[in-house]
């Protein structure tokens, strides 16, 4: 992800890379870091009638696991709240929600990039994992 960055510089560049993924995609990023006192959620983005909170994991290695293994109960948790929470906000109705992870890294493509890994409708708001 680069020398010398911080954890959070490192986080960051990973969530830039990640929206620009899913905006070459169709999706429209409506938040980053959407931030309520129940926690946190990366990416908010909308693809045709569907919501979809994006959880993004960067890794430069898989020496700590897979970046969908870093995805623990306890985050999904927030995550369903911090959603929850956002849902209640907004008067526009969704008729589908999803929740998805974007993984960015380890491994590079053949220009040098790091690929980014979509796995759409990743888990639900009761902590099962579709992956």
């Amino acid at each position: 992800m680069g020398k010398g960055l911080s954890s959070y510089q490192k986080g960051q560049k990973g969530e830039r890379r990640a929206a620009a993924y899913l905006r070459l995609r169709g999706y429209q990023v409506l938040e980053r870091n959407y931030r309520v006192p129940q926690g946190e959620i990366d990416l908010i983005a909308r693809r045709g009638e569907t919501l979809v909170f994006v959880e993004v994991k960067s890794r430069k290695d898989d020496s700590y696991g897979t970046p969908i293994e870093a995805v623990s109960s306890q985050k999904v948790k927030r995550v369903s709240a911090v959603a929850a929470v956002y849902l209640s906000r907004y008067e526009k109705p969704y008729n589908v929600c999803r929740f998805d992870i974007v993984a960015v890294g380890p491994d590079k493509n053949f220009l040098g990039f790091l690929k980014v890994h979509h796995f759409e409708n990743a888990f639900s708001v009761d902590g099962v994992f579709n992956v």
